[in-house]
């Protein structure tokens, strides 16, 4: 899997079209020869759609070999089928809801797949995200059952939600998008990541039904959150996913996508949490980003230390972008170190200007905590 660290760089070299005379990226000569890995990390990175048809497709197809041009358009292809059968599994189950007078709110990528005026194939889709009210929780889960999903026990010390597969759950293809890979539902009555360095304080379910107003997704009844309140989902998802090395470009994409649209709020919760996604997205892609007033962040809320490390830090899995490993593979001494080691990054986010004294003694009771509750 190290040897993904260089495509994985060169691929968050590629979020944005380039500027005007700017040399669009290319690959170096010495990985002319490792396409396999190239395709991994493009597949484990989630930019196989973004690549092959979305604004630096031109640019892709200019530098990459004609073998790896039509292996994009394949896993292209195999993308926009699959979502349409996630669009269709959406919209069931939104009319299924509406008729029980039950209130679902899409989340991540059941909505930026839907959004008027985006496109809705330029990013994978692994599950279906969906928030009800905690009194509707044994209501969504029959609805589902009736519609022909099956629960699935989560094995996870914490839960954060429940999940339902189509079908027997099984993967036709482990590297690559396909249409008959498991389509799963994870069904939340909380938005919370139980981030790394505490437990509880990234709760953004006040936030999203705050704000929410009634709607349509695909013409079903919805509960549609504000741009702003996705925005903030999708920033501290991607923060929580990094420091946990389970990254993703493609989380970066969805970043650049909504920029635009949805200003950094001043009054968001867990802003230092959020900040991490924030800067190396923008960073990456300094045109779709640059609006975002970072600056005023940084200067109000966010550590010095980690303002230093998120200006200077590798795009790579230095800075939390997933190698790939296998989330089914059992973790070795070694990745649970990585996954828990206190960088002092991490440090930072969790604990904010707190001496590193201090930080280092809180993150070793609560990983302490974490290993007798195993």
């Amino acid at each position: 899997m190290a040897t993904l660290r260089p495509h994985i760089a060169e691929l968050a070299r590629w979020l944005e079209a380039p500027r005007d005379g700017a040399t669009p990226p290319g690959w170096s000569a010495r990985d002319v020869d490792d396409w396999p890995a190239w395709r991994r990390a493009v597949t484990v990175q989630g930019l196989a759609a973004h690549l092959a048809h979305g604004p630096v497709a031109a640019a892709a197809a200019a530098s990459l070999p004609p073998t790896e041009v039509a292996w994009l358009y394949e896993q292209d292809e195999r993308n926009t089928a699959r979502l349409r059968r996630l669009h269709d599994d959406l919209a069931r189950i939104l009319a299924a809801a509406a008729g029980r007078s039950l209130e679902v709110m899409p989340l991540k990528g059941a909505l930026l797949t839907t959004m008027p005026g985006e496109d809705p194939y330029r990013r994978p889709m692994a599950d279906l995200d969906l928030l009800v009210r905690p009194a509707d929780r044994a209501a969504g889960a029959r609805l589902l059952t009736e519609l022909g999903w099956r629960h699935v026990p989560e094995h996870a010390p914490r839960p954060t939600h429940d999940t339902f597969v189509a079908g027997d759950g099984r993967v036709v293809d482990p590297v690559g998008e396909h249409p008959d890979n498991p389509r799963r539902i994870d069904l939340h009555t909380e938005v919370k990541r139980h981030l790394w360095g505490w437990v509880d304080d990234d709760d953004l379910t006040p936030y999203l039904w705050a704000g929410a107003t009634r709607s349509s997704v695909l013409g079903e009844p919805a509960t549609v959150p504000t741009i702003a309140a996705l925005f903030a989902h999708l920033a501290i998802h991607a923060s929580s996913d990094l420091l946990v090395g389970r990254g993703r470009l493609v989380g970066w994409v969805d970043l650049g996508r909504l920029a635009a649209r949805a200003p950094w709020p001043a009054d968001v919760p867990h802003p230092r949490v959020a900040y991490p996604a924030l800067r190396l997205a923008a960073r990456a892609q300094p045109s779709l980003m640059g609006g975002l007033d970072l600056a005023a962040l940084e200067a109000s809320t966010v550590p010095s230390a980690l303002a230093r490390w998120a200006a200077s830090v590798p795009l790579d899995d230095r800075c939390g972008l997933s190698l790939g490993r296998p989330p089914d593979r059992p973790s070795s001494t070694g990745a649970r170190w990585e996954r828990w080691r206190p960088a002092r990054w991490r440090l930072a986010v969790a604990y904010g200007d707190q001496p590193l004294p201090i930080g280092l003694a809180r993150h070793g009771a609560l990983v302490a905590r974490r290993l007798s509750g195993r």
